[in-house]
């Protein structure tokens, strides 16, 4: 079964880690106050997400992007660190399925534990992103 995959310079994320990054990107704007919004989603989310319509099969997240994008992510992320408590990615995971939620869709950005999963490596890639000047490569197969 294919995945998304999240890369910068030297950093490659965990095996299929990207695949619920639609799930993260509709998210993160929830993280901001509202007046804020609009404009995140159309300077940021947007892009990445005319990128993908156009090669189908990947998108680029530029370094001065990262920059912008890493404080809400963290955000994001420490909201599901709360939630999930003490529970590693894969258990959190393992969750998605014992909550019925169909495994492909939880995987593909419906489940909690898949977008918690995707967080985990998307932070560690926009922070290489920021040290290394490079763009974060999110790809699918």
């Amino acid at each position: 079964m294919g995945g998304g995959y999240i890369q910068c310079d030297d950093f490659c994320g965990d095996d299929k880690s990207g695949s619920a990054m639609s799930g993260v990107l509709e998210e993160l704007p929830s993280q901001l106050p509202e007046s804020e919004r609009d404009t995140f989603v159309s300077e940021l989310i947007a892009p990445l997400q005319r990128q993908l319509d156009e090669t189908g099969e990947y998108f680029l997240i530029p370094s001065a992007s990262s920059k912008r994008l890493l404080p809400i992510v963290d955000l994001l992320y420490d909201n599901y660190r709360q939630r999930f408590g003490d529970a590693d990615v894969w258990n959190a995971i393992e969750l998605d399925d014992e909550s019925g939620l169909d495994p492909i869709e939880a995987k593909w950005g419906k489940g909690a534990g898949w977008r918690y999963y995707c967080l985990t490596d998307l932070r560690v890639a926009l922070q290489r992103s920021i040290d290394s000047d490079s763009d974060v490569c999110v790809s699918f197969d």
